[in-house]
């Protein structure tokens, strides 16, 4: 009883489209220029969990490519990817072996969270040291680079490496991501934006972005980010966002005046608290937020559905 009060496992709510949802797990094998983070002697497995219509046909469905936050898993947003996949669209979403809490590889075997990562994320928390902590981001922002460029260009390749890439219209692709995940996301759509569509990131800052360090603040690139974005913020950082240097790009786009920029603060919860960590277990979650998720989850998470489908209706349709 005690387990199922402080983890109740509840289900993500029931998605408000017309389509049956099917789900399947797929795998992209690469060699990985950081041999740390290989998971066989050679390689490099990237599971990828899809979501999709039943009724996928042979017709071209819109895609959204999830990366998930540090320790986080593929299915950390599934409250999303169900509504997406009822309205007709493809998600994909990878687990990135040693940064998950724990992945399922091809063959049956587990990879374990990095120990050393998950301590060195939570030392970062707050740090003032602005070198080190912009080495450590871009260390941990490699590997998540490397994943999603590699199964974005197998996506994008005229060969088919499952029944999935088939079915995706190749012009209305989004980037997404939670926290680190959508760090990588930002990155990528800078670099490759002829490519993508649109990005709807979970409170992530722009490390790419960085382009040095001027005292106590990081110096940013003056250059316009070229995508529009809906970037979902929290109680744990939107009312002082001015105030960490790290997210000094997101304040000035918060500011912006321009159009394909959607800054939404979800009041009542938690970094974690944007995820669907609160559906699994809602006291972990808040001990891990300090108290701050003061809704019920599938409230916060329906809300966030619904700007989201605002925001693809305006930008990948």
């Amino acid at each position: 009883m005690a387990f199922k009060y402080t983890i109740p496992l509840n289900s993500a709510p029931k998605p408000s489209g017309d389509r049956e949802v099917l789900t399947d797990t797929i795998y992209y094998s690469h060699k990985s220029a950081l041999p740390e983070m290989l998971t066989s002697d050679n390689e490099r497995e990237i599971p990828v969990s899809v979501w999709y219509p039943s009724d996928i046909g042979e017709e071209k469905h819109p895609l959204l490519l999830f990366s998930h936050g540090s320790f986080g898993v593929a299915s950390s947003n599934e409250t999303m990817f169900l509504e997406l996949a009822s309205r007709g669209y493809i998600v994909m979403s990878l687990d990135h072996p040693h940064h998950s809490f724990k992945t399922t590889l091809s063959d049956g075997k587990s990879v374990m969270v990095d120990f050393k990562f998950m301590q060195n994320v939570m030392a970062s928390q707050g740090s003032e040291d602005l070198e080190g902590t912009l080495k450590s981001l871009n260390n941990w922002l490699q590997i998540r680079l490397e994943d999603i460029n590699y199964v974005l260009d197998k996506l994008l390749d005229d060969e088919n490496d499952n029944d999935y890439e088939r079915n995706i219209d190749k012009n209305r692709i989004v980037l997404s991501g939670h926290s680190l995940g959508g760090s990588a996301a930002l990155a990528i759509g800078r670099e490759r934006s002829t490519e993508i569509s649109s990005l709807i990131i979970l409170e992530s800052p722009f490390i790419a972005d960085i382009v040095g360090i001027e005292g106590n603040e990081y110096i940013f690139t003056d250059e316009e980010y070229p995508l529009p974005i809906l970037h979902f913020y929290s109680d744990s950082l939107y009312e002082k966002i001015d105030e960490i240097t790290t997210y000094t790009m997101n304040s000035r786009i918060i500011k912006s005046k321009d159009p394909k920029f959607t800054n939404v603060h979800i009041k009542g919860v938690g970094h974690i608290g944007l995820t669907d960590m609160a559906l699994v277990s809602p006291i972990i979650t808040n001990l891990i937020d300090g108290g701050l998720n003061k809704r019920h989850a599938p409230e916060t998470l329906l809300e966030m559905n619904e700007y989201v489908l605002e925001f693809l209706n305006k930008y990948n349709d």
